[in-house]
């Protein structure tokens, strides 16, 4: 096993779910504000090579907020072996308004530009359950900022 053997899975977008399947969402493609109250926002893991037997944790960060814990991924379970994307889903955060980190107000359903950081990890079998770690020991990776748009009421999106 190489010294640096990169992270456990990085996150390659974000999309909408449509009678389509789902479609890449952007600052340019912005969410009603309908599928903010009513549906997720997928995102797509680009899982290593290496990673499938490898139970993954996953935070998420809208708008500059303190992470979110998501749901843990357990390896041939969640994510079948052999997969090499794998979807997951997120809901916009339900509140009115929110702090971020540095104390600001933020209002996540808001119409406008907001964005989204995904933090990964693996999870080692014997590590506590609780315990969140993610280091580049522990194949930590955290994702670029992505924008996403809600639209306002009369907005035709």
């Amino acid at each position: 096993m190489p010294d640096d053997p990169g992270p456990a899975a990085t996150v390659t977008g974000l999309y909408r779910g449509t009678a389509a399947g789902l479609e890449p969402l952007t600052r340019n493609t912005p969410l009603t504000p309908d599928e903010v109250r009513t549906c997720p926002v997928f995102y797509e893991l680009a899982l290593a090579e290496d990673a499938g037997d490898e139970d993954l944790i996953v935070d998420m960060s809208w708008d500059n907020t303190p992470p979110v814990r998501l749901q843990d991924l357990i390896a041939g379970t969640d994510i079948p072996r052999g997969m090499r994307f794998w979807p997951d889903w997120f809901e916009v955060p339900p509140y009115r308004g929110m702090n971020d980190v540095t104390g600001r107000r933020v209002y996540p359903r808001a119409p406008g530009i907001h964005t989204v950081r995904i933090r990964t990890a693996r999870r080692k079998r014997s590590q506590p359950v609780r315990e969140r770690d993610f280091s580049p020991a522990n194949r930590g990776y955290t994702s670029p900022l992505f924008e996403v748009g809600i639209a306002g009421e009369g907005d035709n999106g």
